[in-house]
């Protein structure tokens, strides 16, 4: 396939998806273009979320990848899912209801600490270590609500945040990631050529004329801002912002300009995907869609280190 036809062949294919996740649930298959309140209340804005969780994940690896000249990096890589679970399951602790401000407030909280440990002339290396560590302390600390506060209702809603999960959005709380997740995408794409220079290095980006730290410093707020919004969303969805973006690559190369959209389009693709599958494998059942992505995750996640080692 032509590199100028894979946006038009995968928006394609994103329709296609959603066409059939709106036709697919735990109450059956019903056709899309009959209006009822099952498809415009219920499916069509999961879907629409979906869509959008998988695209800011995708844009965020991307982001995060250039930034730590990292194939292997993706949006939660800095201790981001360790935080944004510690302060969605302590809120739930304290008081009923899904709480995204706090799994929000979580995970800038840690990309925060991450930053101030690895303080000093900017490293990647000492940057992953601490997000390494932040991301345990935050593990343990979710651990830690989840015995001594011991509920059924904890532990079932806790699984949302934890395994991510889309729920029941409505549609007025789509339009602020959305809004956002466009800015970013726009933004990205305007300054493609100085993220490609910025994947070569700080070194070899600055003797280009990129004035590499406030752009790191705006790439590393993008990706944590990106990754916030889709934890608020739907919890801890993992792998897509490495399945993504390395797909991509495959597809279109490494040229940030083609590679954005190309990687934002199979987020989408992948997450309406693996929340379909989750929505209707085990009905009347609901699997959360972080497993489904875990699942497929997982096994790229390995295929890609073994020929990193090769």
């Amino acid at each position: 396939m032509k590199r100028q036809a894979l946006v038009p062949a995968l928006g394609l294919s994103c329709a296609l998806v959603a066409a059939i996740a709106l036709c697919a649930g735990p109450s059956g298959w019903r056709l899309p273009w009959p209006v009822t309140d099952v498809i415009t209340e219920l499916r069509a804005p999961r879907v629409v979320l979906a869509a959008l969780v998988g695209a800011a994940l995708a844009v965020a690896g991307v982001a995060m990848q250039s930034l730590l000249q990292n194939d292997l990096a993706d949006p939660f890589v800095l201790g981001l899912s360790g935080g944004a679970s510690a302060g969605a399951v302590t809120s739930l602790a304290v008081a009923p209801g899904m709480p995204p401000g706090p799994a929000a407030a979580g995970a800038l909280g840690a990309a925060v600490l991450v930053r101030w440990l690895a303080r000093g002339p900017y490293d990647p290396a000492r940057l992953l270590l601490a997000g390494v560590a932040v991301g345990s302390i935050g593990a343990s600390a979710t651990g830690l609500v989840l015995v001594l506060a011991p509920s059924s209702r904890l532990l079932r809603a806790s699984t949302y945040w934890l395994f991510g999960g889309l729920g029941t959005p409505a549609w007025s709380s789509l339009i602020a990631p959305a809004v956002f997740l466009f800015a970013a995408v726009a933004w990205m794409i305007a300054r493609a050529e100085r993220l490609d220079r910025l994947s070569l290095g700080p070194d070899v980006a600055a003797s280009l004329g990129v004035e590499v730290p406030a752009l790191q410093r705006t790439v590393l707020l993008l990706s944590v801002a990106l990754t916030a919004v889709t934890v608020s969303a739907a919890g801890v969805v993992g792998f897509v912002g490495l399945i993504a973006p390395h797909a991509a690559r495959r597809l279109i190369g490494q040229g940030h300009r083609g590679l954005i959209p190309v990687a934002a389009l199979g987020g989408a693709l992948v997450v309406m995907l693996a929340d379909t599958v989750a929505r209707t494998a085990f009905a009347p059942r609901e699997v959360p869609v972080g497993l489904v992505a875990a699942a497929v995750g997982g096994p790229f996640f390995l295929l890609q280190l073994q020929r990193g080692l090769r």
